[in-house]
């Protein structure tokens, strides 16, 4: 990812594993680009992204409590991919109008989402709440990145972060006809033979933990999220 990155001139990464940090952490130790740790965390409601955490947030807790151990670290609330009807975990809109009172952005377009009538909700709703709207990569196959960026002016922490958002130039893209071949394989690999395909998927924490015999998340999650920030991201 920091390969990739740095090729593409992209000059921070938020990278945010299903319901793990380990590599974020392990992307910001080995630095050469600026990493945001977060995490997409599975709630009992969807999808929830918390951004600037220390910590891994437990999954399959309720949507309010998981936005509170979010913020309870400093950090920030995303809604991910909200209402998506081709991803079962994202938020519905009854859920998404509950998050309220702890949601700093809700994405507003997804470079993964072939279906664009679903941005125009997000931004209605963004618009109507005033939250703070964003773009996401949502890449989970190595190689990429920046289909959708945003850029920011310069920050430093969460707050700096979201004061920076609610001034960013959002590019909004999404990956093509490649990206959807090989993420369909990818998706029927896993579900056949419950394990990433070797040299495709982007999630090193889950092949780590497979090689461990430890337990990973469920087959559908498939790895690392990126979405771009700061000055001069291209």
């Amino acid at each position: 990812m920091i390969e990739t990155a740095r090729q593409r001139g992209v000059e921070c990464l938020a990278i945010t594993d299903h319901d793990e940090i380990a590599g974020a952490l392990e992307a910001r130790a080995i630095g050469g680009v600026r990493i945001i740790v977060g995490e997409e965390i599975s709630s009992t409601d969807g999808h929830v992204i918390g951004l600037f955490l220390e910590e891994r947030v437990p999954p399959r807790l309720p949507l309010e409590e998981t936005a509170q151990l979010i913020r309870g670290q400093g950090g920030l609330v995303l809604a991910p991919h909200p209402r998506a009807l081709l991803c079962p975990q994202s938020l519905p809109a009854p859920a998404l109008e509950r998050l309220l009172p702890w949601l700093d952005a809700v994405e507003i377009c997804n470079a993964q989402n072939p279906l664009w009538s679903e941005n125009a909700w997000t931004r209605d709703f963004a618009r109507r709440h005033g939250v703070t709207p964003y773009v996401g990569d949502d890449t989970h196959l190595r190689g990429y990145l920046a289909a959708c960026f945003q850029v920011l002016p310069p920050f430093d922490g969460p707050q700096a972060f979201l004061a920076a958002l609610q001034r960013a130039e959002l590019h909004a893209g999404r990956f093509g006809l490649g990206y959807v071949a090989a993420m369909g394989f990818e998706t029927v690999w896993r579900r056949v033979f419950q394990r990433p395909l070797p040299g495709l998927g982007a999630n090193a924490p889950t092949a780590r933990r497979a090689q461990a015999g430890e337990p990973g998340p469920p087959p559908r999650c498939t790895g690392s999220k990126a979405a771009c920030g700061q000055a001069d991201c291209d």
